[in-house]
């Protein structure tokens, strides 16, 4: 089976659009600690992302969510 993982490019259009983390967190009222987090795709396999979370990220980047998160598929070799 394959192995899908998913991968948040926050970081990549926070810095396309010139937005710190700071103020990103500022401006939509979350945790500076939460955005970095996915900005630098910590712990992805294991987080839990509020839908609300990620209304304000769409809603506030104006980025479709296929933008915002890829779906990776690594497929495994079986011996």
């Amino acid at each position: 089976m394959e192995n899908i993982k998913l991968q948040c490019n926050l970081k990549d259009i926070l810095k396309g659009k010139n937005i710190s983390i700071k103020k990103l967190s500022e401006d939509i009222n979350e945790r500076r600690s939460t955005i970095s987090d996915l900005a630098n795709n910590k712990e992805m396999e294991n987080r839990h992302i509020p839908a609300t979370l990620l209304a304000k990220l769409r809603t506030y980047l104006n980025v479709p969510f296929d933008e915002l998160f890829t779906v990776i598929e690594e497929n495994k070799k079986e011996s």
